[in-house]
């Protein structure tokens, strides 16, 4: 038994953290160690579909509103050179 702990690192060896703070404390239950799973369903994915179809279609009418305003006083440019 002496060689087995004697081969083993000096971090295994000296007890650190948690577990020689309070050694009569229980380890935790696996169930307590997995993290919680997410709650969100159908509905919480629909809305987030929804807000992300309203957020591109504002930002397809931003874009076609800055095309009509760049394009317009292009069109008079070229209209009378034309």
């Amino acid at each position: 038994m002496a060689t087995q702990t004697a081969n083993r690192r000096l971090s295994d060896r000296v007890p650190m953290g948690v577990e020689s703070a309070l050694p009569w404390v229980p380890p935790p239950s696996s169930q307590s160690v997995q993290p919680p799973k997410a709650k969100r369903g159908v509905l919480g994915k629909l809305v987030l579909a929804l807000l992300a179809l309203i957020f591109l279609f504002g930002v397809w009418q931003i874009g076609m509103k800055l095309y009509t305003q760049a394009n317009t006083p292009l069109a008079q440019v070229i209209d009378r050179k034309g």
